[in-house]
């Protein structure tokens, strides 16, 4: 039992989430520190999975999104990567509907070469120079290399929702969307962590 991380939790138990664990308890209920501990434990499920139904997509996502258009030329969409310090970017269409995500994988794929950790540097210094593995690359745009079609939410969508998406396709980061279908947040892993906890 990791109690560091209850504790950091503990401000998402309510008092009913207690009453409730102390009414699944058969029998006499006497406060012992063993006892207290199985109603925390109990209280504790039942204050997350309140909070996994209660959670939606539009609650913990980024609102101000780096984002860009299909035409955007690929050192544009490298450069915002670094700039922004961030892994991928969605690319929208000119209604601001997704159509695709670049990321730094989608870039390694096309160069076909492992790479150093200060990759986008790495990136762009390349597609100045005409000896580097990155030079076709300068002549591309984000709707070239981007993965499409891509992975959406609908800003409705419930937290744990979210989280199995993101496991079931290996993906770090997903796009929300509204009803229109544009592009109105974006969800990362530790977002999710951060929900949680």
């Amino acid at each position: 039992m990791n109690f560091s991380r209850i504790n950091e939790c503990f401000q998402a138990i309510t008092d009913e989430d207690v009453l409730e664990a102390m009414r699944e308890i058969p029998g006499y209920l006497d406060i012992t520190p063993s006892d207290f501990i199985e109603v925390y434990r109990i209280a504790f499920d039942h204050a997350i999975s309140r909070v996994k139904t209660a959670i939606r997509a539009e609650h913990i996502m980024t609102r101000n999104v780096v984002s860009v258009l299909e035409d955007a030329p690929l050192l544009e969409a490298a450069m915002q990567m670094r700039d922004h310090d961030i892994s991928g970017v969605p690319v929208l269409n000119e209604e601001g509907a997704v159509t695709g995500v670049i990321s730094e994988k989608d870039f390694l794929s096309r160069m076909n070469e492992n790479k150093e950790p200060s990759f986008m540097q790495v990136l762009i210094q390349c597609m100045d120079d005409s000896r580097c593995l990155a030079l076709p690359l300068k002549t591309l745009k984000a709707r070239d290399i981007m993965s499409s079609p891509p992975v959406i939410v609908h800003q409705g969508l419930k937290l744990m929702d979210v989280a199995n998406l993101l496991d079931r396709n290996n993906i770090n980061r997903v796009p929300v969307s509204d009803d229109n279908n544009a592009l109105v947040g974006i969800i990362a892993r530790s977002d999710l962590v951060q929900a949680m906890c």
